[in-house]
């Protein structure tokens, strides 16, 4: 990918999360709006990545961008702001909505 692309990208990103709050629950990290009661990301310690794919899906459309080439940027993103490392990138199920409440 053009380096100066993922830029903007990962730009736009951390603008439209801005209000979204980092929540550790232990063996997993937790990227939500609160106040919306909407979650966006979770990444398990042990490597995996999940996402939200109606937020991510809406988003990349901006960017003409398909799952499989977006998908390694939201790891690479999630790697940036989370200093960690991703092994599988995975979609989150809508029964799993309101986990990270539990923290």
């Amino acid at each position: 990918m053009n380096i100066r692309l993922k830029k903007r990208i990962f730009d736009k990103l951390y603008e439209d999360l801005k209000h979204a709050e980092i929540i550790d629950c232990g063996d997993s990290i937790w990227i939500v709006d609160r106040d919306k009661e909407y979650w966006f990301l979770e990444y398990e310690k042990s490597g995996d990545l999940w996402w939200r794919y109606q937020f991510f899906d809406n988003f990349f459309l901006l960017f003409s961008m398909e799952r499989s080439k977006y998908e390694r940027v939201i790891s690479e993103w999630v790697e940036e702001v989370l200093n960690c490392k991703v092994y599988a990138t995975l979609l989150m199920k809508d029964w799993q909505e309101n986990w990270w409440k539990n923290c």
